[in-house]
């Protein structure tokens, strides 16, 4: 149970260090953002065994989150062509 809160803890880190150090790309922030949730949810099974609803519902929540990112993605790349943040903060002239 203890590397449990560990490789929690360190996702969590990890996806923290992603989101602040590598934002070029909009894929990176969402598999930062990816990351993070899955270390939320090794901190919540740890924590909160007993209550597996807490858990699913974590679950569904990442799960919705990563098809919102998904959707978005599509969307920037069909618009702008490609995921870099510069070509999201340029005003088109």
């Amino acid at each position: 149970m203890v590397w449990m809160k560990f490789l929690g803890v360190l996702l969590m880190s990890m996806g923290c260090l992603v989101i602040f150090r590598m934002n070029k790309h909009l894929l990176c922030l969402f598999v930062g953002l990816e990351m993070m949730s899955l270390g939320l949810l090794f901190v919540t099974h740890v924590f909160l065994m007993n209550q597996f609803w807490l858990i699913l519902l974590i679950l569904c929540l990442a799960v919705c989150e990563a098809s919102i990112c998904l959707a978005l993605l599509v969307m920037v790349m069909r618009l702008c062509g490609d995921d870099l943040m510069s070509s999201l903060l340029s005003d088109g002239s």
